[in-house]
């Protein structure tokens, strides 16, 4: 992710803030739903909704490596799973002309809206992280359950892992912003799916026909909505925006360029010592 995205995630959080110290009480009259992020009014909000689109000429970008496909020396994939496939490569993909499983987010807005920790979903279903792109806010919590009769070891980080049986429930509580890639090791893989945490709840994920709609947005100028994924190039736009309006916008992507290979080492002279070669240092 860009480094303009994550700076303007942090200057909304430091805004936001400040208006909390000031005294601001930020909706806090309001009671939200139980698991959900509370709203301010309506007539005091801005909705953003749109489509995401793939630009003319791009083709769906992949993973260099299909994620499904089991690395030198790890067990297969137990037979009552689908075999790889293609789409297991590209995460984001066509429907109507629209990308599905893009991040969208707001930027640069004055006034952080109240919402309350919500649980997110994810399942392995058919041996394969569903789904492959999971958005939440700091203080959310990330529940993984296992609908595949097999015991997979999702690797969380921290260095430990431990098998999560089928019908099994294992959380997580997403207590830092950030990007992070989850996987399963040492057994069959269970394919691959992307966790962003951000610092707000004004967020969502393309969907069908690559549309998305944000709700609750604080009105004022400049304020910036982005589409983002790993394998595309951040693209936004910014908005002036009044409450009660609905804005609507289209944010076409491209794909980020492939990580250049690296560099061949030089073949090296064996009557040539080099100045780290172990016969060079002095006991």
């Amino acid at each position: 992710m860009s480094r303009s995205f994550w700076a303007s995630i942090l200057r909304t959080t430091v805004i936001a803030s400040a208006l909390v110290a000031a005294g601001c009480s930020c909706g806090a009259d309001e009671t939200p739903d139980e698991g959900a992020s509370a709203s301010l009014p309506a007539a005091t909000t801005a909705t953003v909704e749109g489509v995401i689109r793939l630009a003319e000429g791009a083709e769906l970008p992949a993973y260099a490596d299909n994620p499904m496909v089991s690395p030198q020396g790890r067990p297969a994939l137990p037979d009552a799973c689908t075999p790889p496939q293609q789409r297991d490569a590209q995460p984001v993909q066509l429907s109507d002309g629209g990308l599905v499983g893009v991040l969208v987010a707001m930027h640069d807005f004055g006034e952080l809206p109240p919402s309350e920790p919500v649980t997110r979903d994810l399942t392995i279903t058919d041996c394969r992280l569903t789904p492959q792109l999971v958005v939440a806010q700091r203080g959310d919590t990330l529940r993984l359950r296992n609908e595949t009769d097999y015991p997979f070891m999702p690797d969380f980080g921290g260095g430990m892992m431990q098998a999560l049986l089928h019908e099994n429930d294992r959380e997580l509580e997403l207590a830092q912003g950030g990007v992070r890639s989850l996987g399963c090791g040492f057994t069959a893989p269970c394919g691959r799916a992307e966790i962003v945490t951000l610092y707000h709840p004004l967020h969502t994920v393309s969907g069908e026909a690559g549309r998305f709609r944000i709700e609750n947005v604080p009105p004022g100028e400049g304020i910036r909505v982005s589409a983002w994924h790993p394998l595309f190039r951040e693209v936004s736009e910014r908005l002036d925006l009044e409450a009660g309006e609905t804005a609507t916008v289209e944010l076409v992507l491209r794909p980020a360029p492939a990580p250049a290979a690296p560099e061949p080492a030089p073949e090296r002279d064996p009557n040539v010592r080099s100045e780290d070669d172990p016969a060079n240092v002095l006991f």
